[in-house]
């Protein structure tokens, strides 16, 4: 069970980079890389959520049912700052995707007639 929470949080790491490359992607490519790239990016942030609670989950297991951890012992700043990681990413994932789906498209630019 440690190896896969220490898998699972590495592999969230990956997918945080994949994220990352994604976004500069998007934000520097042209209207078509926006108009769709946002689907993609929607779906790294909620897979990088998931990843995150699942391994959240394990490590709770753990705590309530393994030796190492004895009476007393608590789940730091390490644990607040993971909750506060997938929820961000799981709600950043929903508000994209909403936007997507509620915004108007991006207009295009309208010609200028010849004053001539």
């Amino acid at each position: 069970m440690w190896r896969t929470v220490g898998f699972l949080m590495s592999f969230s790491v990956v997918l945080q980079g994949m994220t990352l490359v994604a976004y500069i992607a998007i934000l520097a490519g042209g209207r078509q890389k926006r108009e769709t790239g946002w689907r993609i990016l929607s779906s790294f942030l909620l897979l990088t959520g998931l990843v995150q609670c699942a391994s959240m989950a394990i490590m709770a297991f753990l705590y309530d049912h393994d030796d190492r951890f004895f009476v007393g012992w608590k789940l730091d700043n390490s644990w607040i700052l993971c909750t506060i990681s997938w929820t961000v990413l799981v709600l950043s994932a929903g508000a994209l995707a909403a936007s997507t789906w509620l915004l108007p498209p991006e207009g295009g630019y309208e010609l200028i007639s010849n004053a001539e």
